[in-house]
């Protein structure tokens, strides 16, 4: 029988991500005052145009900021896909539990000297981190943080007995 289990991780908006958008509306704004304003002097339908492709930009770089990590565990593998904008989707990594080296809770310890990246896949203060030190397919010897839930951790504990603890 198989074995598949997803979750679905919204990355909340930090001060610095609040502060962009922020920005970005008030810069989007300030655009289409401008346009409008040489509206009046330019092509009107043109510089209307304009404006409407202004406003959509602004629109799209705001949602580019929504991102969302979800994981998948399928009979012993693990994929991380981020998602943005809830329409864009690209793995992240993909582990074999059996090359797991190292598994644990994670209390912000560095990575050690044979991982070439860390990476973390879920909110700053989420409970229940843990951490997985893992050969990846494309990027070699990785470190992953996650927050999985209940279900998904069993599987990982189950899939690497001998480093669970």
């Amino acid at each position: 029988m198989d074995t598949f289990f997803e979750q679905i991780i919204k990355i909340k908006l930090t001060g610095k991500v609040k502060a962009l958008i922020t920005a970005i509306i008030v810069f989007d704004a300030l655009l289409v005052c401008v346009l409008l304003y040489l509206s009046l002097f330019l092509a009107p339908t043109i510089m209307l145009l304009v404006v409407a492709g202004a406003i959509y930009g602004g629109y799209k770089l705001i949602s580019l900021l929504s991102i969302e990590y979800e994981y998948i565990y399928t009979n012993g593998d693990l994929d991380v896909d981020k998602i943005v904008a809830k329409s864009n989707r690209k793995r992240m990594v993909s582990i074999k539990c059996s090359e797991v080296e190292k598994y644990g809770e994670y209390k912000g310890q560095p990575a050690p000297g044979s991982v070439k990246a860390t990476h973390i896949f879920c909110n700053p203060d989420s409970e229940g981190q843990v951490y997985l030190i893992a050969k990846d397919r494309n990027l070699g010897n990785v470190m992953i943080v996650l927050a999985p839930n209940d279900r998904i951790r069993t599987e990982l504990e189950k899939a690497i007995p001998r480093l669970a603890k």
